[in-house]
């Protein structure tokens, strides 16, 4: 039994209250068995984690934070990026990149977040799952640049036009490629901030 796990809510599973997908700091995503379901969606939390054969077992919850700033001003931005990572990452995969991704993006959201902030961040969050268009006419130099840039600067990016409207076309490469994207519920989020 590993005491005082952390992870955030990826998924709740209608088909059972008691099983939920998490993006966890050490383990990646996984699938748990909780006796809590009261925690929502995105929920940063601790818990007591212990598995029996291939499942994980999560006791002890302890809520550490939610987002609801973010989930208030932007609900589909924040619905999408969890979308993203349920279905871009598979189950067991690991990279303290992600977390700390998403646990910037908590820090960050009491600032005010820009349409590009959006796109950037999309951009390093899939590159950061290991995802990128198939079409390599996608992949340019402010591409190539814009996700190599530290996390903490991106709000004072500050991209033209035409080089926004190149970063909106690989995102839509990339998430169009996934063999899922009929089962997206968020993927109108790209159209929502298309340039």
């Amino acid at each position: 039994m590993f005491l005082d796990a952390v992870g955030i809510i990826l998924k709740k599973y209608h088909s059972s209250l008691y099983k939920v997908m998490i993006l966890d700091k050490v383990r990646g995503k996984i699938e748990c068995v909780t006796n809590a379901s009261s925690f929502s969606v995105g929920t940063l939390m601790t818990y007591n984690i212990r598995t029996m054969g291939t499942t994980y077992f999560i006791s002890n919850n302890t809520l550490l934070y939610t987002p609801l700033s973010l989930a208030q001003t932007d609900i589909l931005f924040f619905h999408h990026i969890l979308e993203l990572i349920y279905y871009f990452t598979p189950t067991g995969n690991y990279t303290q990149d992600l977390f700390d991704l998403l646990a910037f993006l908590y820090s960050a959201e009491q600032k005010t977040i820009t349409q590009q902030f959006k796109k950037i961040f999309l951009l390093k969050l899939l590159t950061c799952m290991g995802s990128s268009p198939e079409n390599d006419t996608s992949c340019t130099d402010i591409i190539t640049h814009l996700s190599t840039i530290d996390i903490k600067f991106i709000n004072e990016m500050e991209i033209n036009t035409a080089d926004e409207k190149k970063l909106d076309r690989w995102l839509w490469c990339c998430v169009w490629q996934h063999p899922y994207v009929n089962e997206f519920k968020t993927v109108h989020f790209l159209a929502h901030i298309s340039t």
